[in-house]
């Protein structure tokens, strides 16, 4: 019975160290969404900031229909939107940085009446208004870390100028 009691004791003792362990332990930012084996993003559904890799020198088409992203968005809105049949309003050229905006339940993806994932673009990384879809595919996007926004640098006329 003693014996039983101890073996007890040792894995309460553990158990306890392992929850204490993983309440304490560093938070590690979330991994960044990986491709699924056909190249599209579908996983971690809420990161905002991509990409360009899309090498065409005319740049990536961004497209959309003739309905608003809230109509697109609207939970009473059936089916699935045709967004790989509208027309390009704007491109994005390669190497261009740009945030996704999040739909109303959170997530980063829409799905076309293909099931495959898009992603809306409320502004270009210039700040002109976009409005349009990219399409989720490593071939096309690919997500990366929060950019950090560069102070200008400051000249030494401009801190005279400002003593």
């Amino acid at each position: 019975m003693l014996k039983k009691l101890r073996v007890f004791g040792l894995i309460f003792i553990l158990v306890v160290g392992l929850v204490l362990t993983g309440l304490t332990a560093p938070v590690f930012a979330a991994s960044l969404p990986q491709p699924d084996e056909v190249g599209d993003y579908i996983g971690n559904s809420n990161h905002v900031y991509w990409q360009v890799v899309d090498p065409d020198p005319q740049g990536l088409n961004c497209r959309m229909g003739e309905q608003s992203i809230e109509e697109i968005w609207n939970p009473d809105n059936p089916g699935f939107p045709p967004i790989g049949s509208w027309p390009a309003v704007t491109t994005l050229q390669e190497n261009e940085v740009f945030e996704g905006k999040l739909s109303y339940g959170g997530f980063i993806f829409t799905f076309d009446d293909n099931r495959d994932p898009w992603i809306f673009i409320k502004n270009k990384s210039d700040g002109t208004p976009a409005n349009c879809f990219v399409r989720a595919n490593h071939l096309f996007v690919q997500p990366v870390e929060e950019p950090i926004a560069e102070e200008p640098e400051s000249t030494e006329s401009e801190s005279v100028a400002d003593s």
